[in-house]
């Protein structure tokens, strides 16, 4: 398998000339769309290439992503075999294709799929984009993000993350919104028909949001608002209130779907209890008023969005001295309300990425799109002088290029994912201690949490949850969670139980009031039912009685 070491330097020379070809592009006036599309998707591919094959863990979220897959790969019944928590089911379920391909489900299979939602991302938003501002505002916009995403190597953008499916499923409702708003007064026949399908498809896309993950379903609802105003000015029109229906219509048809399967497979309260109210009880923050400081916080925990910020507000200030106006109109639009849109989506964002009061930096995800989306509206306003347009790329492939710079003349390294020799999942000493005992459809549970031993050792989870953060701490929902986790390991008889609490644990360190024994019921049913092998490296590990028995 292709690898990369620390200091790749034609790979990355290719990567900046690439870039700086893509810029220059934008200065000719009959480049192929078709051939743009594709240079800027290998930009965007061949510098995320390093990130995925390094089959190592990235961000802890991977490991518990790919865990879920590998057990709905087994029971594909989502909230009886898996609770992704704040993870919804659509993002859990993506990562078993590969399964289903024959790949193994790994941090490579998983950031492919990642790369793959971005391309989507990126195409969609840039078929908004030329729906409402013409093609060649809508390639530099496009390029602008291309490059960010391309050339960032901090790790929140680059690895598996929650955010990229709902990212691909807002830009597929944003290119449905501009599709709804341009539509013409006077329609052919089959025209008339192309709106209906237009706002159907958004609803049912939206309503596709909330299973992905909650917190991108503020940014779903500007769309759909949007989507209605859209729908409405048609009816106004035409008096055809077909439209209307239809993106209604659209918008109830996956929740009716996935409530008539909740029912089925009777996880309906499971749905109410783990993933409603169990997200509500997550989502504290500290309101409205603490959103402006929260979002400052996070800005400066990410350097390269912060400069990304920095292009998009020097290009607002660009485009308000060049054209004093302080919205311009846009073509084929009804007035300021496309802006509008824009500045309540970027809104949205901001509050999505804020609202659970976490830092966790990977919430920005959600304001890339927004800023380009605002960028758009300074780069138009000085859309006559094609150099000024493309000062945004320019500046960001410069500070990409000085920082790489200073890392190579610094550290002599311009890649941080250095996969010489990391291709292949690793094993960690329990996970080689445990595998002589196991077969391959076995099940393991982890206490605490390292959702990695799930991945190495390729088992599937014997509890919904396959970390126990939530039957650790103090919550409304706590005895509820264990409940469920006991209930679990009753079902499913796991072969393997270890407790990771302790220096492999993630933020669940104290072995004497964060082990398995401080939930009295699990320490007496694991210790009625299971031996104690060990402590290996930090992890106890426990085999169930009647493995050992058949191998003695």
């Amino acid at each position: 398998m292709l690898t990369f070491d620390s200091s790749p330097t034609v790979y990355w020379f290719v990567g900046y000339m690439l870039a700086v070809v893509m810029i220059g592009l934008n200065l000719k006036k009959r480049v192929p769309l078709s051939l743009y599309l594709v240079g800027t998707g290998a930009l965007f591919v061949l510098m995320r290439l390093p990130s995925v094959v390094l089959n190592r863990e990235l961000n802890a979220d991977e490991s518990q992503v790919i865990s879920h897959a590998i057990t709905l790969f087994q029971d594909p019944v989502y909230w009886r075999s898996v609770d992704g928590t704040t993870i919804g089911p659509l993002d859990n379920y993506l990562l078993v294709i590969p399964r289903w391909l024959g790949l193994q489900l790994d941090y490579t299979s998983a950031r492919l799929m990642g790369v793959l939602c971005g391309l989507g991302a990126l195409f969609f938003f840039f078929v908004a984009l030329k729906k409402w501002f013409g093609d060649s505002i809508a390639r530099i916009a496009l390029l602008l993000l291309v490059i960010f995403l391309a050339f960032t190597q901090e790790t929140d953008y680059v690895h598996y993350s929650s955010e990229q499916l709902p990212l691909l499923l807002l830009s597929i409702c944003l290119a449905l919104v501009a599709d709804l708003s341009t539509q013409k007064k006077e329609l052919t026949f089959q025209e008339k028909r192309a709106p209906s399908w237009a706002a159907y498809s958004l609803g049912f896309v939206a309503g596709m949001v909330p299973f992905a993950k909650l917190q991108a379903v503020p940014q779903a609802m500007v769309l759909v608002v949007a989507g209605l105003y859209f729908t409405y000015l048609y009816y106004r029109r035409t008096w055809r209130y077909r439209p209307l229906l239809m993106l209604l219509l659209g918008g109830i048809t996956f929740p009716v779907l996935a409530l008539a399967w909740m029912l089925f497979h009777s996880v309906f309260q499971d749905f109410i209890d783990f993933y409603i109210v169990g997200n509500a009880i997550y989502a504290g923050g500290d309101g409205l008023a603490g959103i402006p400081s929260q979002f400052g916080k996070l800005v400066l925990l990410s350097p390269d969005f912060t400069a990304l910020l920095i292009v998009v507000a020097l290009l607002t200030i660009l485009g308000i001295v060049a054209e004093p106006r302080f919205l311009p109109p846009l073509q084929r639009t009804k007035g300021f309300f496309v802006p509008l849109l824009i500045l309540g989506y970027g809104l949205a964002a901001v509050y999505a990425a804020t609202k659970s009061g976490n830092l966790f930096v990977h919430y920005l995800n959600f304001c890339i799109y927004p800023l380009g989306l605002a960028a758009v509206l300074g780069i138009q306003k000085v859309s006559a002088n094609r150099m000024l347009t493309l000062a945004g790329p320019v500046l960001l492939v410069a500070w990409f290029g000085i920082q790489d710079a200073l890392s190579f003349y610094k550290n002599r390294q311009l890649n941080a994912f250095v996969s010489v020799e990391a291709t292949t999942l690793p094993q960690s000493p329990v996970v080689k201690a445990m595998l002589p005992y196991v077969h391959s459809d076995d099940k393991m549970v982890v206490w605490g949490w390292q959702c990695r031993y799930y991945v190495e050792a390729q088992l599937a989870q014997g509890t919904a949850e396959n970390h126990s953060e939530r039957c650790i701490f103090q919550h409304p929902l706590r005895e509820v969670y264990r409940q469920r986790y006991l209930s679990d390991m009753k079902r499913t008889c796991p072969t393997v139980f270890m407790d990771a609490v302790g220096k492999n644990s993630l933020w669940v360190q104290d072995v004497a009031t964060q082990g398995h024994e401080t939930f009295p019921e699990l320490g007496a049913y694991i210790a009625t039912h299971y031996q104690y092998l060990g402590d290996i490296d930090g992890t106890r590990l426990y085999l169930r009685n009647d493995r050992l028995r058949a191998r003695r």
